[in-house]
């Protein structure tokens, strides 16, 4: 049963915030948390509640990535704290494993996997069929890319997709390279096209 639906750009807790019915997670000692979809019956198409922030370094967009994933959990993790749990350094993410299991790590799960796929068909498939299955349950997928939204990350980039819209044919990416927070409504194809060896964590 579809309990709520959030759409549009969502920064810091969300806008538009459905009237809590369910318990929020509450906070272990020195930790922030914020109302993670699940809890607030977020289910279909729509924008889960999250909380952005831009990249703090130029090597940190995999741990930004991973921060904006967290808090569509209601988990608040400083993006320093992600980048030495991942062992990030000035070249970026030494690899893929790092961010899933930091995603895992976090959530206190073994929820996340890297997914890879052997042809670009299969990839558009089973990204679609991935974001829609993820986010109807709460859960954003981190991307790994070499294009996104017009811009080239020759090096390897990492963004968030925190919605769907049009059945999964459209994806709510926010991209920690871009400051203010705005969202990207961007189609499937464009996304997956841009993929990087074509993989992805969710």
């Amino acid at each position: 049963m579809k309990l709520a639906k959030i759409s549009g750009a969502v920064a810091a807790v969300g806008v538009a915030m459905t009237i809590f019915t369910a318990p929020v997670a509450l906070a272990a000692p020195g930790e922030t948390v914020i109302p993670a979809a699940a809890e607030l019956g977020i289910q279909g198409e729509g924008v889960l509640p999250h909380e952005f922030q831009v990249q703090k370094t130029g090597y940190w967009c995999s741990a930004a990535a991973a921060r904006i994933a967290l808090t569509a959990r209601g988990k608040k993790v400083e993006q320093s704290t992600l980048a030495s749990y991942m062992k990030v350094t000035t070249n970026g993410l030494p690899n893929i494993k790092n961010l899933e299991s930091a995603l895992d790590h976090y959530t206190d799960s073994t929820y996340y996997q890297v997914k890879q796929w052997s042809t670009d068909a299969q990839l558009l498939q089973k990204l679609k069929a991935d974001v829609v299955y993820n986010a109807n349950r709460g859960h954003a997928v981190v991307i790994n890319v070499i294009r996104l939204n017009g811009r080239n990350y020759s090096g390897g980039h990492y963004a968030t997709v925190v919605g769907y819209r049009a059945g999964g044919n459209e994806f709510a990416v926010a991209d920690p390279a871009y400051a203010g927070g705005r969202l990207h409504w961007l189609s499937a194809s464009n996304v997956s096209s841009g993929i990087k060896l074509r993989r992805y964590v969710a």
